[in-house]
């Protein structure tokens, strides 16, 4: 049920070692979390002490380590068997967060930030939808005006993990009455005229903090532009293919852990005189679920090689494209397979496995909303078969 460890490296394994310490270590907080409906809070500092909270940043910031997208995606595939709303935070804070820093940003935006980030001193968010602009971002409504040297930012941006709690968050706007010309910005949390909303009864995710961003004249610098000016759109999308693959690699741990969950209770469960994992239909529930993780395993982890060699040759458009179909098809594979075994392991859990007290509920109220951030099924679909029809 667990990566084959002959295809990793030495290198990897010591790494998974250690993310699976401190997965052991915040599991049994993050249940109670999870029953409470609050954020864990001790995410940063258990996977900051591991130095886990960087993992792709530059070494040449703070305790970033450098790793590629695949061993990224490892890490995260062990996070997501504790739950969506860890891995939530880690796809806010380091895919969306610290890894568009680090391609989009300035050598002082990066200087300024990506230390402070991998050591868990400051948290980032990505916030790019808004409440009337989900799947079509050009359509989004924040707006700025140049104002001396700085910027003069007015809007609503709803959704946003780690909203709440984060100190840095990167947000897009376009220019007062233009529709064009896109703007990538980096927000201090404590800037002038931002102010924040909990996002309450979620149908997941529970111990993920989502919030609702307002921006009321909220003046940041000149310093604060992310990336060319005109070109937030393309930091976006860059932004979102990141945001993509670790929503996959998440699932292949919601999958896993669904996995384990219904295995285990299968075999102790009686019913009719007899072990439920003896009975057929609860066998084919278990052949799914396993058939189904091997496949997405595949998918992300080719995607992930994919992003490997993309971001090490950023010049070959042609390759780029191939990368964003090959996490598109991952992403769209692996998020309704995770669904679909949280699904299946409800169902062998029956009665009981309707409570979030077992962890299989929680992954199946989780899990839906998957296939949603990032790019909804629909958006994906038309994505691949675009790709494949051409225009």
């Amino acid at each position: 049920m667990k990566l084959a460890l002959d295809s990793i490296s030495d290198e990897q394994r010591l790494l998974l070692t250690q993310v699976d310490r401190a997965c052991k270590t915040l599991r049994p907080i993050e249940d109670q979390c999870y029953l409470e409906e609050r954020f864990n809070d001790q995410i940063v500092p258990i996977f900051g002490k591991a130095n886990l909270l960087g993992l792709p940043v530059s070494s040449e910031y703070g305790a970033g380590q450098g790793a590629d997208a695949l061993t990224y995606m490892l890490m995260l595939e062990r996070v997501g068997e504790e739950g969506t709303s860890v891995r939530t935070f880690f796809s806010g804070h380091v895919s969306l967060g610290q890894l568009t820093i680090q391609r989009w940003g300035s050598e002082e935006q990066k200087t300024r930030y990506l230390p402070r980030t991998t050591r868990g001193e400051i948290i980032m968010a990505f916030a790019l939808t808004e409440p009337t602009s989900g799947s079509d971002p050009a359509s989004l409504k924040t707006s700025f005006r140049k104002q001396g040297s700085q910027y003069v930012i007015n809007g609503t941006k709803a959704w946003i993990s780690n909203g709440n709690i984060s100190d840095a968050i990167i947000i897009f706007a376009y220019p007062e009455g233009k529709r064009d010309g896109m703007c990538a910005f980096v927000v201090d949390a404590d800037a002038e005229g931002l102010t924040s909303r909990p996002q309450e009864h979620k149908m997941g995710v529970r111990s993920s903090d989502t919030g609702t961003l307002y921006f009321d004249e909220c003046v940041v610098s000149k310093e604060n532009l992310l990336g060319p000016p005109g070109r937030g759109l393309g930091v976006a999308f860059s932004a979102i293919m990141n945001g993509r693959l670790s929503v996959a690699a998440g699932c292949l741990g919601v999958m896993t852990d669904c996995l384990r969950e219904a295995v285990g209770y299968a075999k102790q469960r009686v019913q009719h005189g007899k072990r439920i994992g003896k009975h057929q239909l609860i066998q084919r529930h278990i052949a799914v679920i396993s058939s189904n993780l091997e496949a997405a395993r595949h998918l992300t982890r080719r995607a992930a090689e994919m992003k490997v060699k993309s971001d090490t040759d950023p010049k070959n458009l042609s390759l780029r494209t191939e990368t964003d179909v090959m996490i598109a098809r991952a992403k769209y594979f692996a998020t309704n397979a995770a669904y679909e075994a949280a699904d299946r392991a409800v169902q062998i859990f029956g009665a009981n496995g309707y409570s979030f007290e077992t962890r299989v509920a929680r992954h199946l109220c989780d899990s839906r909303v998957c296939r949603i951030y990032e790019g909804t099924d629909e958006i994906l679909q038309l994505k691949i078969a675009a790709h494949l029809l051409g225009r």
